[in-house]
């Protein structure tokens, strides 16, 4: 067996070779490659409407999917993560158990989204001007009201499959709604310079495809007397109502300010805080695997007073996001505007220092969608949601005085800078409950010299575009890019990073994961 350099050897001399890869390292595999395909589409379909349809259909588009990622959150009731946890729990018990939650999951988003649809639509001219600024945006609001059936569909369907940890068909459902569907989408009706036909079909094609993905479930349930959902339905609103506000506020963060902005700039430059906020939330999907599957394995674990064992992998956790999320943070700072030039084109020259001024709360962020998936697995209480209202609370009020003091011109920035203040605060609150939770703090100390080979990296990458004048061609300054990765992961190596060492023997040796955190706690 081939041993990276730098990692510690002891404990892979006493562990035997295997042909397969751990359970977890498989389903971990399985999500990062749908989570990767999801991120590279969203990636494409930003791209495909900046340099198709122009900067302000970019603009309509990206508010209109923030707003929709906002409301649905009220909409869903909790159940994204109420249903899977669930669902989860019930793994050792009857089957009719699972369906029964999945059904009564189901129930309540039916009628949670046909209400929200009526209001919306029913008021469509107001709605429309304070959500987008601009009452002669109406038709966006029939888009919006499917987005929302669609994304709730998906919910309940996804979530029994997660909870069940059939994560495959999981993994397949979220690759055809959130890759295939919208970009298919986008390429075949782009011509008609429409929006909102565009995401007319992308939300129908959601609810049809969320059908067909639950067909299985629906057989069965077909065969099988209906149980009493009145129970199972408490259950899962206990849970999920209580986080509402959580996940409300979060998607707020990245939805209000853009909404704000609407009412005072044109829908150019609210494309420009948009193209910002979106790379913030596409780098929040490299860490979508670790909440798709570890909430379900962690809450497993620890309805098993298996706890220890996941103190032991978040620990590994921890570290993977400091040193990853600083490494990504100064190469973008170093790089955004040829990235910026080569995401959306050349139009959008004016976003890049908003861009790079949203980078730099690239840490906290993934600090918390990291962790949040391991806070809701121990604690029924909604702790995330208190975190997520404080930083809700210090980002209107900066917003408020960003408003009230600075000039329009500085608008746009004041508002980035505020996200970034309230970014900050959310990743601090979030290590702050973690470590009450789990009695483990920010490993600092540990992750020294990988933090140290990250800012060596970062300067090499600005020597680098200083010798070339700052005039590099993306491709060419994406190249150095990938070159540089590379490098720090062999300096992780050389330098025997424990998270780093901690994937390599779960993927490679032939031990559970409870001997892994026996031997991490060993070491």
């Amino acid at each position: 067996m081939v041993v990276p350099r730098g990692a510690p050897t002891e404990a892979f001399s006493a562990l035997p070779a295997r042909r397969k890869p751990h359970p977890l390292v498989r389903d971990l595999a399985f999500s990062v490659a749908s989570e990767f395909s999801v991120l590279a589409a969203g990636v494409l379909i930003v791209s495909l409407v900046g340099r198709l349809l122009g900067p302000v259909a970019l603009g309509e588009f990206l508010l209109l999917r923030r707003v929709s990622a906002w409301l649905v959150t009220g909409t869903l009731l909790g159940m994204a993560n109420a249903l899977p946890r669930y669902v989860a729990h019930a793994v050792k018990k009857p089957a009719e158990e699972r369906r029964a939650y999945f059904l009564a999951g189901s129930a309540c988003l039916l009628a949670s989204t046909i209400g929200v649809g009526l209001v919306l639509y029913s008021g469509r001219q107001s709605f429309a001007r304070w959500l987008f600024g601009d009452a002669s945006l109406a038709n966006l609001i029939l888009p919006l009201c499917l987005l929302l059936a669609g994304l709730a569909a998906q919910t309940a369907v996804y979530g029994y499959f997660r909870g069940t940890m059939t994560f495959r068909r999981a993994n397949a459902i979220q690759v055809f709604h959130f890759a295939v569907i919208p970009v298919v989408a986008v390429i075949l009706l782009y011509p008609t310079r429409s929006v909102a036909l565009i995401l007319n079909v992308t939300g129908g094609a959601t609810i049809v495809a969320a059908a067909i993905f639950a067909a299985p479930i629906i057989r069965e349930l077909a065969h099988n007397r209906l149980p009493r959902l009145r129970p199972y339905a408490v259950e899962l609103l206990k849970y999920g109502v209580g986080r509402v506000p959580g996940y409300f506020g979060s998607t707020a963060l990245f939805a209000l300010g853009p909404m704000i902005a609407a009412h005072f700039v044109s829908m150019t430059e609210v494309g420009y805080l948009l193209v910002g906020s979106n790379l913030l939330v596409v780098l929040g999907y490299t860490v979508g695997p670790l909440s798709v599957v570890l909430l379900s394995k962690f809450s497993v674990m620890l309805g098993q007073n298996r706890k220890a064992e996941v103190r032991a992998s978040l620990a590994h956790l921890m570290g993977a996001t400091l040193d990853l999320s600083v490494f990504a943070t100064l190469q973008l700072v170093v790089f955004a505007d040829p990235l910026v030039r080569l995401w959306v084109g050349s139009k959008f020259v004016e976003a890049i220092p908003v861009v790079r001024l949203l980078t730099l709360a690239v840490p906290p962020y993934l600090f918390y969608m990291a962790l949040r998936s391991s806070i809701d697995a121990i604690s029924v209480k909604p702790l995330n949601t208190g975190n997520v209202l404080v930083a809700i609370v210090i980002y209107l009020g900066l917003t408020a005085v960003t408003l009230k003091f600075l000039p329009v011109h500085s608008l746009l920035e004041g508002i980035a800078g505020s996200l970034v203040v309230a970014l900050v605060a959310l990743g601090i609150l979030t290590a702050r409950t973690f470590k009450e939770l789990y009695e483990l703090s920010i490993p600092w100390r540990r992750c020294g010299p990988s933090l140290l080979a990250a800012f060596a990296l970062g300067v090499a990458s600005l020597l680098f575009r200083w010798i070339l004048g700052f005039h590099e061609s993306p491709v060419l300054a994406v190249s150095f890019g990938l070159v540089v990765s590379g490098v720090f992961v062999g300096l992780l190596m050389k330098l025997g990073s424990p998270w780093l060492g901690f994937v390599w023997k779960m993927a490679f040796s032939g031990v559970k994961l409870a001997d892994l955190a026996s031997g991490s706690r060993a070491a």
